[in-house]
């Protein structure tokens, strides 16, 4: 390691030198961790369940009072209200199921246990939760056609999830594989 000066300031030690580009080690220079990407993942969790949780609420109070709210903006829009709260609640079910099992799945890989079975079946189960949100809105969508974006977009997250699915039962195969050989 040196030390790297320009008109007599120290801008700090040189870790490396990859093909022709430095990298200096300062205290300005604060390298995202993966311990920080786990935790900025587990909160985003939380708040995405606290935001599904006051729509809930929200959706709620307004089927009970039927005056404001969602209920009266289906109204206004000419839909089938009855629809309406079966998919949305339906939907909120999967919603919450999906959160649950992301933090479970979050909070092995923060105990540094990234390809075991768990984790290939709480990806299962994500993926599955992404698909059933599209069956439901696709459905819905037969009333409220533009609820068949939002279907296509979940069974595509869906999908994509799957083959992330497909690559982790692969990396647990190959691990449990290259345990056994000495």
């Amino acid at each position: 390691m040196c030390y790297h000066t320009v008109k007599g300031k120290n801008l700090g030690v040189i870790s490396r030198i990859q093909k022709g580009t430095v990298i200096m080690n300062n205290k300005k220079n604060k390298k995202w961790t993966d311990t920080m990407s786990l935790t900025l993942s587990r909160v985003i969790v939380w708040v995405l369940a606290v935001i599904f949780a006051a729509a809930v609420i929200y959706a709620t109070v307004s089927l009970i009072s039927s005056s404001w709210g969602p209920l009266a903006l289906v109204w206004d829009m000419g839909l089938d209200p009855v629809g309406f709260y079966i998919a949305f609640y339906t939907c909120a079910v999967l919603a919450f199921t999906a959160l649950f099992f992301l933090n479970k799945l979050l909070s092995n890989i923060s105990r540094g246990k990234v390809f075991i079975g768990e984790n290939v079946k709480l990806i299962r189960i994500l993926s599955w939760c992404c698909y059933l949100v599209g069956i439901v809105l696709a459905v819905y969508s037969i009333w409220a056609y533009p609820f068949i974006v939002i279907a296509a977009a979940a069974a595509f997250f869906g999908l994509i999830i799957r083959v992330l699915k497909n690559v982790f039962e692969k990396a647990v195969q190959i691990q449990e594989e290259n345990e056994g050989t000495i």
